[in-house]
């Protein structure tokens, strides 16, 4: 049974979309590519990783609006409000079609995570400069 504190609820701006997460969250990361920058009209987005079993929608999957970028990312969205849910990759690779990330600034349940490392910081806007200390990646950090 998961206990109460790895159940994690999100929702979008108007409501119409509502997520569950059960179980204990991924790595949070802020991610600087052009792809999310435009998706969510901000220096950057911030994301958590879950495996797709972990992430249930709980109303409102069918008013979600899935675009695919060039470089293969799948954002959906609202369709009445815009807010970007999630995140996913369209790829043949079984780890990827395993993994879902999620918009942390949906979340409702409040979370005491923060962005582990940043990505993508070759694409980073050059009026934001990032001071935090954390981890910065031109792409995806190798996997150990």
């Amino acid at each position: 049974m998961v206990a109460a504190s790895e159940t994690y609820e999100g929702s979008c701006f108007c409501g119409k979309v509502r997520y569950r997460v059960t179980g204990p969250l991924g790595s949070m990361s802020n991610c600087h590519c052009t792809d999310c920058r435009k998706s969510h009209g901000a220096a950057f987005s911030t994301y958590v990783d879950v495996p797709r079993r972990q992430f249930t929608f709980q109303q409102g999957e069918d008013e979600l609006q899935t675009y695919k970028a060039e470089s293969g990312a799948k954002r959906s969205f609202c369709r009445t409000c815009g807010s970007v849910v999630i995140c996913f990759v369209d790829s043949d690779k079984e780890s990827d079609k395993e993994m879902v990330e999620f918009a942390a600034a949906t979340l409702d349940t409040p979370i005491h995570k923060k962005p582990e490392y940043h990505i993508f910081v070759r694409s980073k806007v050059p009026w934001f400069d990032i001071q935090d200390g954390r981890p910065q990646h031109q792409a995806y950090p190798a996997k150990n």
